[in-house]
């Protein structure tokens, strides 16, 4: 062998086992999760960043970073912060009864919305759609916030795409031009979305559903008032439970 071959040769291992070392150091490891933090929140309630940070903190003894913080995705929520009445319901975008009753079930929010407190989680049924249409609600209100989010679940429950046997052809355009919509820089959202499993997004949606769990949710549309799960949960039972609490709130108060 030739000296200029065996110069080719090394300057080609070289090159290749210095990019394998850049590369290395470029991807992050998923991170373990230990989520018998969920125990120690309370699902009746608004779950917010600190209510996460706390339980975590205390289960595993020890102070998060920054970064894990960061990565928090706190509920989703409508209504009076400061209500006494809570009201907590768990969907999939493609649950075929979450869709027949959306617009029905946001009147009857709209109505509550300054005297109760709403809080969305998801419920991954494990259709074809689930799980892109949950991340996707997921990575745009990372990005963009509630207001984001109830954009998009909007647009997610209007179309009957996403409670089909298979995925819609283009469902990745059409999602974009969703998340456009909710007002949410695409590649932004392409990049949270390509990262659901280390930014958080992943993390929310495991959680929600230890928390169904706990709480005894086992599909959707499952609705819980100060919870307790309301049986038959048509609008009107919903309302009436509504109706129920805050009577016995105003109880309390006086």
């Amino acid at each position: 062998m030739n000296k200029r071959l065996w110069i080719v040769l090394g300057v080609i291992v070289v090159v290749f086992f210095g990019g394998l070392m850049w590369y290395n150091s470029t991807i992050k490891e998923e991170p373990v999760v230990d989520y018998s933090y969920v125990d120690e929140l309370d699902g009746s309630k608004m779950i917010t960043k600190e209510d996460v940070i706390a339980a975590v903190e205390k289960t595993e003894n020890r102070t998060m970073t920054d970064e894990e913080k960061d990565n928090i995705i706190a509920d989703h929520y409508i209504g009076n912060t400061d209500s006494k009445v809570v009201v907590v319901k768990w969907e999939d975008f493609a649950c075929s009864h979450c869709q027949m009753t959306y617009e029905e079930t946001e009147k009857m929010i709209d109505k509550y919305s300054d005297r109760v407190l709403f809080v969305t989680r998801d419920f991954n049924l494990g259709y074809p759609s689930s799980d892109a249409t949950l991340k996707t609600a997921n990575a745009v209100a990372k990005l963009g916030g509630n207001e984001a989010f109830h954009k998009i679940s909007d647009l997610l429950f209007q179309d009957e795409k996403w409670i089909m046997t298979t995925m819609p052809s283009g469902w990745k355009d059409i999602l974009n031009g969703y998340v456009k919509e909710a007002g949410v820089d695409v590649d932004e959202y392409t990049r949270a979305y390509n990262n659901a499993s280390i930014n958080g997004i992943d993390a929310k949606l495991e959680r929600d559903a230890r928390l169904a769990d706990k709480m005894g949710v086992t599909g959707t549309p499952t609705w819980m008032v100060n919870g307790e799960i309301v049986e038959n949960a048509d609008v009107e039972a919903i309302s009436n439970a509504i109706d129920a609490a805050l009577k016995a709130a105003e109880v309390t108060e006086e």
